[in-house]
């Protein structure tokens, strides 16, 4: 039986305003025009000529790509704009265009944030896929293409804007029966101090799992599995964990509570069992071990924002290799220039990460990464 669940998405009020009232958030709607080339159709709080750089360098990348498939273009991606100072989500469609060879065209609904913000920009990245597959089927009905855009469509454009009021509905017929899944950060206290303290022997798994989005299951009592689920989430700066804290069901999500017993049903996840204070299953990662030396008697206030620092990094590398795959030529004195970026501790979570947010690119990457790899390894050497 289908069970619908309604998740609101809940983020800092404070700094979502702030964002706004700072004009931290940009929104652009572009398209590709035959003679004239990409354009950008709307913008909000961008200038004309940022956005036209912005939908140039959105849509040219991405219509390469198309050349290369040959198939409908359709996905999202997240790209640095440097220049700016941004980053930015783009949501890549096409829309009817009967009159016009080809009978449609591509256009990207693209949002704009601060570099700064780029752990953020993550985060929200599935509501904003979400959102803006809503608002395309929308311009899809109501846009014709070359003509001004309406009322209805800007207003649900601007609405990119307002990260605050983001819902999303989740659909999942393979769960069993209706039951809650927590989005929203864990209100109970999470502590570095209790990880080390309880979980003796392959931490570094569970913390590669969780940034490589593999199931984590966690055994052990009720109370002490939901401290550690919620220490555990410290290390997902740039992801929403879909969590159940405790259940006697087979469930689907990122990291679940439950018994030993049922711990064995799921065949592909790593577990962490409680009462053994070990970690079963998944790899072991030197830049996750690094990690967790590093946070060893650190002051609990600092350790957020060190893995905050740390896995920036990651998404930093993760973004450059997305950007480089959506380039047709990548040239040697590039990828000499990025490998320090690359070393191999890191390498497999970046790609993971990459072609997550960069599904579209997958290709391009798996290609582009070995490349960098090689190069990056003479870094290794000398490190």
């Amino acid at each position: 039986m289908m069970s619908l669940n309604s998740f609101q998405f809940k983020y800092n009020e404070n700094k979502s305003k702030r964002l706004q009232e700072e004009n931290q958030i940009s929104i652009c709607f572009a398209t590709f025009d035959d003679t004239i080339g990409p354009i950008s159709a709307y913008q909000k709080n961008l200038d004309g000529r940022t956005a036209s750089e912005v939908a140039v360098k959105v849509m040219i990348g991405s219509l390469s790509l198309h050349a290369d498939d040959k198939q409908e273009l359709c996905g999202e991606s997240i790209i640095p704009f440097n220049k700016i100072n941004k980053i930015a989500f783009s949501y890549l469609f096409t829309i009817p265009a009967p009159k016009l060879r080809g009978g449609q065209r591509s256009c990207s609904l693209i949002v704009l944030m601060d570099t700064k913000e780029q752990l953020q920009m993550y985060r929200i990245a599935p509501l904003l896929s979400t959102q803006c597959k809503r608002i395309s089927h929308l311009i899809k009905d109501k846009y014709v293409f070359g003509k001004s855009l309406s009322n209805i469509v800007k207003q649900r454009i601007d609405s990119l804007l307002d990260i605050q009021s983001f819902k999303i509905e989740i659909e999942d017929e393979e769960f069993y029966a209706a039951r809650k899944i927590t989005i929203s950060k864990s209100k109970t206290k999470g502590s570095m101090q209790f990880l080390s303290k309880i979980i003796k022997k392959d931490l570094d798994k569970a913390i590669l799992a969780i940034l490589l989005g593999k199931t984590v299951v966690v055994t052990g009592d009720e109370v002490m599995t939901e401290i550690t689920i919620a220490s555990l989430e410290i290390f997902s700066p740039h992801k929403e964990l879909r969590k159940v804290f405790w259940t006697n069901q087979i469930v689907e999500a990122d990291i679940i509570g439950t018994k030993k017993n049922l711990a064995k049903a799921y065949d592909d996840a790593i577990i962490v069992d409680l009462f053994k204070g070990k970690v079963s299953g998944g790899e072991s990662n030197k830049f996750c071990k690094d990690l967790i030396l590093d946070l060893r008697n650190l002051d609990e206030k600092l350790v957020e924002e060190r893995v905050n620092d740390r896995i920036g990094e990651i998404v930093t590398s993760s973004t450059i290799l997305a950007e480089l795959a959506m380039r047709r030529e990548v040239t040697k004195s590039e990828i000499s220039t990025v490998a320090p970026l690359f070393n191999s501790e890191k390498m497999s979570i970046i790609i993971v990460i990459a072609k997550s947010m960069n599904p579209i690119f997958s290709k391009r990457i798996d290609a582009l990464a070995p490349l960098i790899a090689r190069e990056a390894s003479t870094y290794d050497v000398f490190a």
